[in-house]
């Protein structure tokens, strides 16, 4: 294969991925919303002595921090299978593919949607 088709055939496999992420990640989303998230960062930032407060700013970060409690949780299944010798499921690696993208989507608009908090776009410099 030339490297035109190679680009060709990676991007018709992610873009068909991305379809099928939005398919089943969004009507959980909507099911789920986003307190969670955010209630376990806040307990989180509490055991780190950091004690965020309820601004959105505080809310940006305390959701950051539930959905890395979640990925923290999703990467020990991955490494117990390592160490079982068998490959982690795929949901676990898909789910861990979502994790990062509700950061990422975090980070962009200031919060994951359904939560108790008006989301904010980011500061320019990326800071909280």
């Amino acid at each position: 294969m030339t490297a035109a088709q190679d680009r060709s055939v990676l991007t018709d496999w992610w873009l068909e991925s991305a379809r099928q992420e939005i398919e089943r990640t969004v009507p959980k989303a909507v099911e789920y919303g986003s307190g969670d998230l955010a209630e376990i960062g806040y307990a989180m930032s509490r055991i780190m002595g950091r004690d965020l407060d309820r601004s959105p700013a505080g809310h940006q970060q305390a959701t950051e921090l539930g959905i890395f409690f979640y990925l923290v949780g999703k990467t020990a299944r991955w490494e117990q299978a390592i160490h079982d010798g068998r490959q982690a499921s795929d949901d676990t690696l898909f789910d861990m593919g979502v994790y990062v993208k509700m950061a990422q989507r975090n980070r962009a608009v200031g919060g994951w949607p359904f939560g108790p908090e008006p989301e904010r776009e980011q500061d320019k410099d990326g800071g909280w």
